[in-house]
């Protein structure tokens, strides 16, 4: 982990062969301790680290099989609404 500030990142991973949000998460919570991070949807995470995004992205990388793919986007601004979004941890987190 860097000296850096933690960010928000969101993790997308995607399949035309299998769900990988299981895969995906375990991936990710070998590596993030606690409450860093949140299922969005069935193919989204956002974590809540210091990492750079190509760090997160090998990390997923190693659990994908061949044609799988994963995107990991960084942002500070975000926006949502619905009782979907978890607004209160978003916002516990750099809004």
């Amino acid at each position: 982990m860097s000296a850096a500030e933690a960010t928000l990142k969101c993790v997308i991973a995607l399949s035309d062969k299998r769900h990988l949000c299981r895969i995906v998460e375990d991936a990710l919570r070998a590596r993030i301790a606690g409450e860093g991070m949140m299922r969005l949807a069935e193919d989204a995470i956002i974590v809540h680290v210091a990492n750079e995004p190509g760090e997160i992205r090998d990390w997923v990388r190693t659990a994908l099989e061949e044609g799988e793919s994963v995107l990991v986007v960084e942002f500070e601004r975000w926006s949502g609404y619905g009782r979907g979004i978890d607004s209160r941890w978003l916002m516990s987190r750099g809004h």
